[in-house]
């Protein structure tokens, strides 16, 4: 195979497996029993826990009333 061909497979590959990671991230952050948090990981090891607004559900970034 030429060059190109394998620089196009390897983007899609790794363009695959960043989808893959924020799918696993997304599922695992909604289904974890931590709903009153959210927690960030930091660069440098650890996280960061930001306390959810009372009545509001985590992933939302829209109020529900407008369309």
């Amino acid at each position: 195979m030429h060059w190109d061909t394998w620089a196009l497979l390897s983007i899609l590959a790794l363009c695959a497996a960043v989808i893959c990671w924020s799918a696993w991230g997304f599922y695992a952050d909604s289904h974890s029993g931590h709903s009153s948090t959210f927690r960030l990981r930091l660069a440098g090891g650890g996280y960061l826990d930001i306390p959810h607004p009372p009545g509001r559900a985590p992933g939302r970034h829209r109020t529900q009333g407008r369309r």
